[in-house]
């Protein structure tokens, strides 16, 4: 395991229902990465106020989180904080909120299985 210093910083933006299947496959992906949750919440408006408070190394945001506007969060953020990274989680990659999300600047569109191995990515990097 890596020390607590180098571990990656995730900053979760996803619903607040533990019984919700994207919540669970969430949490046990982020758990699989070994990564440290520095902050989680469903609101977007919070999301900013946690992201300039926490200083997360990624954002992980679920699309379901707002979704008549899955990416809104994305293009508000690129925009008050141009070097953050996210990655957001989508049901489909070809999915209208992956589209939504790769128009608006996210650094990373992942599928939820596919979170682990992309976050071990990053933290192997920001080792590095």
């Amino acid at each position: 395991m890596r020390p607590q210093e180098s571990r990656l910083r995730v900053l979760l933006v996803a619903p607040d229902a533990p019984q919700a299947d994207t919540a669970l496959a969430l949490g046990a992906a982020l758990a699989e990465a070994g990564v440290d949750v520095v902050g989680h919440t469903a609101s977007e408006s919070l999301a900013l106020g946690l992201y300039f408070e926490r200083h997360p190394d990624v954002v992980v945001l679920d699309s379901s989180v707002a979704p008549q506007e899955p990416a809104r969060l994305v293009g508000l953020l690129k925009r008050v904080a141009p070097g953050s990274y996210i990655v957001v989680a989508v049901p489909a990659a070809d999915s209208m909120p992956a589209r939504a999300a790769r128009a608006l600047g996210a650094d990373a569109v992942s599928l939820v299985a596919d979170l682990p191995e992309l976050l071990a990515g990053l933290a192997d990097a920001k080792a590095a």
